[in-house]
């Protein structure tokens, strides 16, 4: 049988690329296309046309992430052409909508870095493809899968943590209103214990007893842990868990392992958020008519103050506008480079990128925190098997509010920061003080923006940081500067398999090549169409990548101009309207370089003889995730060793505009 060449064949390819790209505009297939003529196929072969695989990657998903947090280099034809094959094999096994197929985990890790990419289009793809209630299923069905080998808890393996964060990418406000009391209430009990056990679930990307990182060598006699015979060592150091994986240009990049911990906490208050907080009906119904009543100068909540509370979201889900500035995946920008960079604790991380944003701090947050009794909190600690009524109730679990304002300070070479507190044994950096030494005066003077720390009869002065107006930072009195000659910071990577891999070949292909036509159209039919229908609608063959290709010319690299910001101090308290109902406190504290920990101790801010329950000295640590909401865990320290488990729990929190 003869089949004649279609008469698109004759058309230039640039116009026969645009006419493929209407076609899947329009969300038509292009298998028929590719099944209709042998040399359409060979024109349109995915090995052979990256440069029109490259542009269905940018039509149909999302592309400034990558290019912001990796290099220009990830647009190359060939590097978009795989990533196109990588998310659409995800696409296919989220459509097939079976939880247990072989493929999930890598599906996983792809959506995973979709959503960490999306801004608009990524997102709609896997919504469309069905991940919501893909991701729901799995985690009421698999979450637990082999926990019976770890006494019931269950693991903190990669799976469950990539299926808690997509849970939470793919909650949205109206989703979690939409479902039942019974199947949200489902939910909260399944990712419990990553919410409130820290012991087991770790919260940071590295002990948050360091503030000085990398480890160095020498500490490695000092990295104590204590044995905790129901759960393991105490504290817990992740180092190494990481996902190697081809991402773009990148042959063996390591992702880390997201925390199972924080994602759950998110998913948890953002379904408690739902149930509105009940109003007691004897309680005043502002703070003018406590006056009215004879004690509106005491401490205590008003019908109003609950009415706030309900007002505002403990939690804010991801932006789901794709025209909002920012860009919801540079709002994620913090939280992929922690995840690249911060995954072995004696290793120096990349300074080509940001693990907080300066300012991210500051302001108005609200929230809540978890508080378990003393003596439930001891038998979680005991409870080697998880008990089988693991539950809020069971565990006596109370929330309260949480309000603060901060503000944010920077250490300016020349300055010096203040050293870190704790037993300086390269193990104890003063968590318990939020890694400021004791006994150090602070004052603030907000008319000059100084925040001045008195240490052993030094003073380290800090400037406030104002968005958008430059510091005090001097290229002639600037250390750093100096030493370099210039005030200009260039940051390169070292990428020598990159290199290794260089090849004189074009980076395009030439679909100008002869072609075999061949006379036997009926067999090419046959073997195309077997050859086809193993794959999706939108990808056709797996790359070869042993394939030679153009090298890529330029090396990544990241330019910026010295800003002399050696540290950061926060700074902040309670407003007082808060602080009347829900006590008044002082807060202070730091951020850990490495990786963008935030830890605050907070403090009343009057003293009273006979302290109310919760009054005491808290200090909080966690992460700014997604730009907006805090999370993390406090700890009731004291003057308690680091090594040693002792009161903890789980808080959340989210900034809140001005005036709102």
């Amino acid at each position: 049988m003869f089949i004649q060449s279609s008469s698109l064949c004759k058309l230039p390819h640039e116009i026969f690329e645009n006419i493929v790209l209407e076609l899947i505009s329009d969300d038509g297939p292009i298998i028929p296309l590719l099944q209709s003529c042998k040399q359409i196929n060979n024109i349109l072969a995915f090995p052979r046309n990256t440069h029109l695989y490259s542009r269905i990657f940018r039509y149909r998903f999302n592309s400034a992430a990558s290019a912001r947090r990796l290099g220009a280099r990830t647009h190359h034809s060939r590097h978009l052409t795989h990533q196109l094959a990588w998310y659409s094999k995800a696409l296919k096994c989220i459509r097939r909508a079976d939880i247990y197929d072989n493929g999930v985990l890598d599906a996983f890790w792809a959506s995973f870095a979709l959503m960490s990419e999306n801004d608009g289009k990524n997102r709609h793809l896997l919504e469309a493809a069905g991940l919501p209630d893909f991701v729901d299923e799995f985690v009421r069905k698999r979450l637990y899968e082999d926990s019976a080998n770890t006494n019931g808890w269950p693991n903190e393996s990669p799976i469950n943590c990539l299926a808690l964060w997509l849970l939470w990418f793919t909650s949205t406000e109206e989703r979690l209103k939409a479902e039942s009391t019974v199947r949200r209430n489902e939910i909260i009990r399944l990712v419990l214990p990553f919410v409130i056990v820290p012991f087991r679930y770790p919260s940071a990307h590295a002990p948050h007893n360091h503030f000085t990182m990398p480890l160095t060598e020498n500490s490695n006699g000092h990295l104590r842990q204590s044995i905790i015979p129901a759960h393991g060592t105490f504290p817990i150091y992740r180092a190494g868990r990481a996902h190697p994986t081809h991402f773009y240009d990148r042959t063996g990049l390591e992702i880390g392992i997201p925390l199972s911990s924080t994602a759950a906490k998110l998913i948890f208050f953002s379904r408690r958020q739902v149930t509105p907080i009940g109003i007691p009906i004897h309680l005043p119904l502002t703070r003018q008519h406590a006056f009215q009543l004879g004690f509106g100068d005491q401490i205590g909540p008003t019908q109003e103050d609950v009415h706030e509370l309900n007002q505002h979201k403990v939690v804010k889900h991801p932006s789901l506008a794709s025209d909002s500035t920012p860009t919801p995946s540079s709002q994620l920008d913090d939280d992929w480079y922690r995840l690249t960079d911060c995954i072995y604790p004696m290793q120096k991380c990349s300074l080509k990128n940001t693990h907080y944003t300066y300012g991210s701090a500051t302001g108005l947050w609200q929230g809540r925190i978890l508080v378990p009794t003393d003596n439930a909190f001891a038998a979680i600690l005991q409870h080697v098997q998880m008990p089988e009524e693991f539950t809020e109730q069971q565990l006596f679990l109370n929330a309260y509010p949480l309000f603060m304002r901060l503000r944010e300070y920077h250490c300016v070479d020349p300055q010096d920061p203040v050293p870190t507190g704790g037993a300086d044994d390269g193990f104890d950096d003063g968590i318990s003080n939020a890694w400021i030494p004791r006994g150090v005066h602070l004052h603030e003077d907000l008319s000059e923006g100084k925040l001045k720390l008195q240490h052993h009869d030094r003073t380290y002065t800090y400037e406030a940081y104002r968005p958008g107006l430059a510091n005090s930072h001097d290229e002639a009195t600037c250390r750093g500067c100096q030493y370099r000659g210039t005030c200009n910071i260039v940051y390169r990577e070292h990428d020598d398999q990159f290199l290794a891999e260089r090849s004189p070949q074009g980076d395009e292909s030439d679909t100008d090549a002869d072609v075999d036509v061949g006379d036997d159209d009926g067999q090419f039919l046959q073997d195309a169409s077997a050859q086809y229908d193993t794959v999706i609608d939108d990808i056709f063959e797996a790359m070869d990548e042993d394939s030679d290709y153009e090298s890529d010319e330029e090396e990544y690299c990241v330019e910026r101009k010295c800003n002399g910001v050696l540290d950061i101090a926060l700074v902040g308290e309670t407003d007082f309207q808060h602080g009347q109902a829900w006590n008044h406190y002082k807060f202070y504290g730091r951020v850990r370089e490495w990786d963008g920990l935030v830890a605050l101790v907070r403090i009343p801010a009057h003293q009273h003889s006979h302290p109310a329950v919760g009054l005491g000295l808290w200090v909080f640590s966690g992460y700014i995730v997604g730009g907006q909401n805090f999370v993390g865990t406090w700890r009731a320290l004291g003057e308690v060793d680091p090594v040693t488990p002792t009161l903890e729990s789980a808080f959340a929190m989210t900034r809140r505009e001005e005036g709102s």
